[in-house]
């Protein structure tokens, strides 16, 4: 599913419309450990976004390797 919003993203690109960051709020209350497989992935905290203990707010930079 992220490569399928990479390439959605890059398309819409292709068209003329800006997008830099994939963004997503990982649920840490179901699964705490699942931000680790986000980290795996090349995504990072959005450390001011925290949202409760529930979850986190992560962004993939599509730009930056």
């Amino acid at each position: 599913m992220i490569e399928l919003a990479r390439g959605i993203a890059h398309g819409i690109v292709e068209n003329g419309v800006a997008c830099r960051f994939i963004t997503v709020d990982v649920d840490i209350y179901n699964n705490p450990t699942v931000d680790k497989f986000y980290v795996k992935c090349g995504f990072k905290y959005n450390s001011s976004y925290k949202r409760r203990d529930t979850s986190v707010s992560m962004r993939l930079d599509l730009y930056h390797d």
